[in-house]
C-alpha cells in the first residue's frame, strides 16, 4: 500500500519536537504556522496516531511520537549527510558523548570498535564524567548524548532516558578477603572494613543510602570516596578494604577471580542505566548510529 508520508512532513514534525512549539518551528523552518499545522495533521492522519499533546510546557511528544521521533533520527540525519556529501566534501564529523565511569571499560568499548568499521573517519569525544554532570554538558550542547544511571525523573526536563540494562551494586574484595569464603554476610561484618566508594554526590550513593536504611544502618563508619576507579581497584588488590560500587567497574575481576562479590542481601541495590539525549533534538548519521550501537552491545552483554 502506497504511503502518502512525505518528507517536509517527517522534517515539519522533527522542527516542532525540537521547539516544541508551532510558531518557534514555523520561524525555523521559514513557513508560517497554520502550514505546519496543517502538516502535523496530514501526518498524524497518515499514522493513524496521536503524536503530540498541547501543554502549558508547550507541544509534548506522546509515546507514540517518542517512537516515531526515534525511528525517523538517525535516517533523516544520513540522508542530510548524503546530501551535504555531494555539495561538497564536508568537514570531518565529530561525535561527542559523556559516559559515566562505569560505562567506559566494557560497554563503550565494545560499541566504539563496531564504530569505527562503520565509521572510520569519524573523530569521537569521550568525556568520563559522574553522571549528574554529564547531563549538564547535555543540556549545554557540549555532547550529542550521556550515558549513565538513570537521574531523579524530575530533573529530565527536556531531556529523554531510554533504558540500557538494570544492574546491580556489589560489595567487591580481594580473593584473599576474609570475608571471601563467608555466607550470608551482614552489613555490620561488612562495615570492620574500609569502604570505598564514589564521590558522595555520585547518583549510587541514593541508591546506596537507601539500601543502608532498609537494613538499619545509617552509614558506613570508614568510607574512602574518589571519583577514580582504577584506584578502589588498584587499593582493593592491596588491602581488606571492600568497594561498593556499580557491577560493571570490577566485572572483569569478578570473572576473572581476582575479586568476589561479598555474599550480601544486594538485591535491593539495582538501577537504570541507559541514554539521556536532548528531546527532539537532532544527531547526525554517526552520532545515530552510535547510539544504536550501545543498545544492541548492551543487549549482548547485559543479558
Amino acid at each position: 500500500m502506497e504511503h502518502r508520508v512525505r518528507m517536509r512532513h517527517l522534517r515539519h514534525f522533527q522542527e516542532i519536537a525540537r521547539h516544541k512549539s508551532l510558531t518557534r518551528a514555523a520561524e525555523a523552518l521559514n513557513t508560517v504556522q497554520p502550514s505546519l499545522s496543517r502538516s502535523l495533521a496530514e501526518l498524524e492522519a497518515e499514522l493513524g496516531a496521536t503524536l503530540f499533546l498541547r501543554s502549558p510546557q508547550g507541544m509534548v511528544l506522546t509515546a507514540e511520537g517518542k517512537e516515531f521521533l526515534h525511528t525517523i533520527e538517525g535516517p533523516l540525519a544520513q540522508i542530510g549527510d548524503g546530501i551535504a556529501r555531494l555539495r561538497g566534501a564536508p568537514d570531518r564529523p565529530v561525535v561527542r558523548i559523556a559516559l559515566a565511569p562505569a560505562i567506559t571499560r566494557l560497554l563503550a568499548v565494545a560499541a566504539l570498535k563496531d564504530f569505527y568499521t562503520l565509521f572510520p573517519d569519524t573523530h569521537v569525544v569521550i568525556e568520563a564524567r559522574m553522571y549528574f554532570d554529564a547531563v549538564n554538558r547535555l543540556r549545554d550542547g557540549g555532547v550529542d548524548f550521556a550515558v549513565g544511571r538513570l537521574l531523579d525523573p524530575s530533573m529530565l526536563n527536556g531531556l529523554s532516558f531510554q533504558q540500557l540494562f538494570s544492574e546491580p551494586i556489589v560489595f567487591a574484595a580481594n580473593k584473599d578477603h576474609p570475608l571471601a569464603d563467608r555466607r550470608d554476610v551482614t552489613l555490620d561484618e561488612v562495615n570492620q572494613y574500609r569502604i570505598i566508594g564514589p564521590e558522595q554526590h555520585a547518583i549510587i550513593w541514593n541508591e546506596i543510602n537507601k539500601f543502608l536504611v532498609m537494613n538499619g544502618r545509617r552509614g558506613f563508619d570508614r568510607v574512602i570516596e574518589s571519583s577514580s576507579y582504577e584506584f578502589a581497584r588498584t587499593f582493593l588488590r592491596h588491602s581488606d578494604s571492600i568497594a561498593c560500587l556499580s557491577r560493571s567497574i570490577v566485572r572483569p575481576e569478578l570473572e576473572s577471580g581476582e575479586f568476589v562479590a561479598i555474599d550480601t542481601p544486594v538485591h535491593d541495590m539495582m538501577g537504570a542505566v541507559g541514554v539521556t539525549y536532548r528531546t527532539g533534538a537532532r544527531m547526525s548519521a554517526p552520532a545515530r548510529a552510535l547510539l544504536t550501537l550501545f543498545f544492541s552491545k548492551a543487549a549482548e552483554i547485559y543479558t
